[in-house]
């Protein structure tokens, strides 16, 4: 089966049935590479991640917690036709505990903000290579503003990577308490799934597109930033 040229993606809080829905939204038939992020060498993620794996097809592939990401992204859409990748939250994650330390957070939120444009072009380059990609995200900040400088500017760098995925998808579907609701593109069944047999229309302008650049920023400023 050939791949379409399509962005899904997927947000809400944690534990709201992300993962279980890129089934749902996946396409039957295609050649699918799944790109893990969770870290596996802790007991309760590792059974998570397993009983997730036991319940995708056994055909599908899988990665874990490759080192480049938005390298492996692209670099995948030789091989498979459909690429899903849980989550972006997982990396952001990542890179900030292995941020060197003695770093300040504003060259913490600068190195996120330079990932995360490789990440979205990785992600705009697979697309327009053919592949179907689905992508997973936490919506996170309705809390008050953490008090480590560090971890503001981990949820900063996240809320700007979910606007510049949200604005370039063809589709977005916020997840909660596992219904999904469709905020882009088309298709929703009576039951509530997902829909694929409907062609998905990319609708974005480009005057949605969200820059994650930024020049200087200072962190104690955004705390509240939305």
């Amino acid at each position: 089966m050939q791949a379409e040229k399509c962005l899904t993606f997927l947000i809400g809080p944690a534990h709201s049935g992300k993962s279980t829905q890129t089934s749902v939204v996946a396409r039957p038939g295609l050649d699918t590479l799944v790109i893990g992020m969770a870290n596996t060498q802790h007991p309760l993620m590792m059974a998570r991640v397993e009983a997730l794996k036991a319940a995708r097809p056994t055909s599908w592939q899988h990665v874990d917690r490759p080192a480049d990401l938005p390298s492996l992204v692209f670099a995948a859409t030789a091989v498979h036709d459909q690429i899903i990748v849980d989550s972006l939250n997982l990396w952001l994650a990542a890179l900030t505990v292995n941020h060197p330390a003695g770093r300040t957070a504003v060259d913490l939120l600068n190195m996120l903000n330079t990932e995360s444009e490789r990440m979205t072009d990785a992600l705009r380059r697979a697309r327009d290579a053919g592949a179907n990609l689905i992508v997973v995200a936490a919506e996170i900040g309705a809390s008050p503003s953490p008090p480590v400088e560090t971890e503001r500017a981990f949820r900063e760098a996240n809320g700007r990577l979910n606007q510049a995925v949200a604005a370039m998808a063809d589709r977005v579907i916020l997840m909660t308490a596992g219904i999904p609701t469709v905020l882009r593109g088309e298709g929703l069944s009576v039951d509530g799934t997902v829909k694929n047999d409907v062609p998905v229309k990319n609708n974005v302008s480009s005057k949605t597109n969200v820059s994650i650049k930024t020049n200087g920023p200072n962190v104690h400023s955004t705390q509240t930033g939305g």
